[in-house]
């Protein structure tokens, strides 16, 4: 296998990943906090 197809699988790879964290995270930050406290702009207090 050449160089270049194997660079663009792992990048491919990479993407899934970063793409299923991103996920994963906003599942998890919407379950911890609810959509009042998202929309509000008071940052810093919980």
């Amino acid at each position: 296998m050449n160089l270049w197809p194997l660079l663009s699988h792992a990048a491919w790879a990479v993407s899934i990943l970063l793409f299923l964290w991103i996920l994963i995270d906003a599942l998890r930050v919407r379950r911890q906090y609810d959509d009042d406290f998202l929309m509000s702009s008071t940052e810093g207090k919980e």
